[in-house]
This record gives structure tokens, C-alpha cells and sequence, in this order.
């Protein structure tokens, strides 16, 4: 499109209803955007997007300066030209009031000292600052926390840039930072000072998350901070005693730092769905003296294997579990055999076994362990095991309180179904899953509407 496209579209449309403008990627420079921030009839405009572009200083301070763009709340300025004296004007625009959210991404900030500061505060409601993969060195940093650039804000990202130890103790020292929930400090160059006074920081109280990765700090200042991530997780708990961390990248360093935190004995329920630890951050959660009164673990999408399983039975403090979710989690029928023979694990309710590589001994396992007598839900869905493996589930003798039995997607058969009456397990059977199996219409229309089957107030099929 470039500037020209800018101008004929200012100079001949009505922008008036438009409330997104996608601009990235159109080779448009200062002249273009001088242009648009002169536009009048941007004025319900509440996301501008300009990622990818040839903009520099002076296009930036005339957006700075526009009265046209009053609901602007999201600003998006990633790959273009922006200096420091830029960046500053956008932060302390005394027009754009509602702005929210400003991405500066791998522009040139902090590239060159520059010994000019617009004159104002900063804007009160900008609470996402993107500062990512420019060349801001501590001299920026200092120059900018000393002036309260960073007052008010919830996320901070640095990462990708020159700072080191006196960056960052500057970081932990200014008090304009004492709102900051996310401080984003990978692939600098911070060292162990640094690192342990972000960690023993007064200021930094609210923060959730501190990413330090690919730093020059050792393992003694490695420690502390994951000691500080260990509080910020269990800031997490819930008022009826959950804790939820799922998908947060958690990796075994984080799981053990989280084992030894005494806050933990407060939970109830955790779930560790979909992160990137294995069985040995597992371990360090088995043997932690603050999960005594762990009701529910939630351990799904994680790559435990059947070493997980095993120090899963080996768990003393974890022998109130009730609730065990090992969906996806890589247990063969080695793993069942571990749970099988746990002298702990004798009082599990709920088990989710979906998406694993069980056969037909692990299936036996499952009906033949009284450490399973007590469960009421069982999901074994997308085994493939075939009539065979839901046959010895229904034959079971020890799982009679079974109330929930999800099978999905393991090619069973009508053979089954003429036995499902006689099961020991049926009687108090009151859902049942086979969806995805190799039941033809018939067959479903049978097991719906046949008068034997019912007590199952739920079949999916």
C-alpha cells in the first residue's frame, strides 16, 4: 500500500465505523503515518496495528501528538524504526489517555543514547509495555525507571536485550515496579548479582511470573529463583483449596522448588495438565511433606512414563489421593502393574488412564487389583484394545462401585454388548461412553433402546 495508499485511503473514506485497523507489512513510513494520525475520522479507532513497517520517530510522535484517536487502547508498532526518543513520546502522550496496551518489539530503542526526554507522565492506563528484542542497555533501563516509565504497569518484556547486573538491580530497586505481574528478563546478560536481587526484591511483591531464562547467573542464584517462582505458583490457590497450573512450561526445577514450599499443604486439588516436566519432577512431588492431604492430581499431557507411575506407588504422601488424571501421560501396562501393587495407593475414586499404550494385561491388572476396588470413574478411551480388554473389565469382581465407565475409540464390538447385563460391574453402572467403536446403527439403536439397560442414565455413543 505504502504512504500513498495511506493518504488516498484518509482523503477519500469515511473511517468512522472502523474500531480495527490492520496496517502491517504495507511499507508505510512517517510521511504515511503523519497522515493517518491526522485522519478525523479515526476517532472510534480502538486497535492500530503497524507491525513491519518503515516508521521512525517522527511518525510515532505525530501519533503521539493526535487528537484523532481519543479510544485508541491497543498499539502495535513490532519491526519498525522506533528510537528511544520515539518509544518515550508514545509512553507519555498526554492524547492517546486509553491506552492500554503498547508493542515495540525489535525496534532500535536504547540503540543510541539520546539525552532527550518528552516532556509529561506517563499514561496511567497503559498497563502491557513491549520493550522485546531491541538494544536497551542499563543506561535505558536506568534512564527509564528513574524517570517512572514503568509506573502502573502489569507486564514488563525486556527480554532480548543488553541488560546485566546493574540493569537489573536497578530493576529490583525502583518502586515504580511495584504493580508488575509479568517481568520478562530472558536471553540478557544478568549474572548471579542480579539475579538474587530481582529475587529478594521489596518492590517486586505482586510479580506472578519472572522468566530468566538463558541468562550467566549459576546455581546458587538459580535456586533462589525458583524458589520465588515456588511462591508465585502457590499464589495460585484457589479459595476452596485448588491449584491450577496448567500449560505454564513448568519444568522439573519448577516442580521441585514447588515440592518444598510449605503452602502446598494447604491444597486440595492440583492439576499440572500440559507442561514440560517429566517423571523426575514428579518424584520430587511424591516425596514432598506438604501433599499429605492431596485429594487430586492432575498430571495429564506431561511425558512421565512408567517411571512416573512407579514413583506414583512408591508415594507414601500421596496415599489420600482420590483423583488421578494420567491422561496422555506415556504408561504402558508396566505403569497399571506399579499402581497395581502400590501399598498406598489404595483409595483412588476417579482414574483416567485415556490416550495410553495399555494391552489386555494392563486391562487385567485393572480388574483384578483390589487397590482399584474403591473406583466409581474409569476412562481407558483410545487403547484399541478391543472386545478383549472391555470384556475383562466387565468381568470384573473388584470393580463393583464402578459408576462412570468411559471406553471410546477401542474397537469394541456388539459381541460385547450381550454381556454387558450379566457384568458384575453393571449393576451400579450408570454412564457409559463408547463412542467411536465398531458399533453399527443397529447395534446403538439396541443399546438405547432396550429395556435391559435401564439404569444407565447416560450412554454416549
Amino acid at each position: 500500500m505504502g504512504d500513498a495508499g495511506i493518504i488516498f485511503i484518509c482523503q477519500s473514506k469515511d473511517l468512522s465505523h472502523v474500531r480495527e485497523l490492520d496496517l502491517s507489512w504495507n511499507e508505510i513510513s512517517d510521511k504515511g503515518l503523519q497522515k493517518l494520525a491526522s485522519c478525523n475520522s479515526l476517532k472510534n479507532l480502538t486497535r492500530l496495528i503497524l507491525n513491519s513497517n518503515k516508521i521512525a520517530d517522527s511518525g510515532v510522535q505525530s501519533l503521539s501528538l493526535s487528537e484523532n484517536l481519543p479510544k485508541l487502547k491497543f498499539l502495535e508498532l513490532a519491526y519498525n524504526r522506533i528510537t528511544q526518543f520515539g518509544a518515550l513520546s508514545l509512553v507519555r502522550s498526554s492524547h492517546l489517555k486509553r491506552l492500554s496496551l503498547l508493542d515495540l518489539e525489535m525496534n532500535q530503542v536504547g540503540e543510541k543514547k539520546s539525552n532527550e526526554f518528552p516532556d509529561g507522565t506517563s499514561i496511567p492506563d497503559l498497563k502491557i509495555l513491549n520493550l522485546r528484542k531491541n538494544q536497551m542497555g542499563n543506561d535505558a533501563i536506568s534512564d527509564w525507571s528513574q524517570s517512572g516509565i514503568f509506573e502502573g504497569l502489569n507486564h514488563l518484556n525486556l527480554g532480548w536485550n543488553n541488560i546485566s547486573d546493574a540493569g537489573a538491580k536497578v530493576l529490583a530497586n525502583s518502586p515504580t515496579l511495584n504493580h508488575l505481574r509479568d517481568l520478562i528478563l530472558d536471553s540478557n546478560h544478568i549474572g548471579d548479582p542480579g539475579a538474587l536481587s530481582l529475587a529478594q526484591s521489596k518492590n517486586l511483591t505482586n510479580l506472578k511470573i519472572l522468566n530468566m531464562a538463558d541468562n550467566n547467573f549459576k546455581s546458587s542464584a538459580e535456586s533462589v529463583l525458583f524458589n520465588l517462582r515456588a511462591r508465585s505458583l502457590a499464589e495460585k490457590i484457589t479459595a476452596d483449596k485448588n491449584l491450577n497450573l496448567n500449560a505454564l512450561y513448568l519444568r522439573n526445577k519448577d516442580i521441585k522448588a514447588l515440592s518444598y514450599y510449605q503452602k502446598l499443604e494447604e491444597v486440595r486439588s492440583i492439576s499440572l495438565r500440559n507442561n514440560l516436566f517429566d517423571y523426575q519432577g514428579l518424584g520430587e512431588l511424591a516425596v514432598s511433606a506438604f501433599v499429605k492431604d492431596l485429594k487430586c492430581l492432575n498430571l495429564m499431557d506431561n511425558s512421565i512414563g512408567d517411571k512416573g507411575a512407579f514413583l506414583l506407588s512408591k508415594s507414601e504422601q500421596l496415599s489420600n489421593l482420590e483423583i488421578l488424571n494420567l491422561e496422555n501421560t506415556g504408561i504402558t501396562s508396566v505403569g497399571i502393574l506399579a499402581l497395581s501393587q502400590s501399598p498406598y495407593l489404595k483409595s483412588l475414586k476417579d482414574l483416567n488412564l485415556n490416550g495410553n499404550s495399555i494391552d489386555g494385561k494392563g486391562f487385567q491388572l485393572l480388574a483384578d487389583s483390589e487397590n482399584f476396588k474403591n473406583l466409581k470413574v474409569l476412562r481407558v478411551s483410545g487403547m484399541s484394545i478391543g472386545d478383549k480388554g472391555f470384556q475383562s473389565i466387565l468381568n470384573s469382581k473388584t470393580l463393583k462401585k464402578l459408576e462412570e465407565l468411559e471406553m471410546a475409540e477401542n474397537f469394541i464390538s456388539k459381541k460385547s454388548l450381550s454381556m454387558l447385563t450379566k457384568s458384575p460391574v453393571f449393576p451400579n453402572l450408570t454412564k457409559l461412553d463408547l463412542r467411536r467403536n465398531r458399533l453399527n446403527e443397529s447395534d446403538q439403536l439396541f443399546l438405547a433402546q432396550s429395556s435391559s439397560f435401564g439404569n444407565l442414565k447416560s450412554i454416549r455413543l
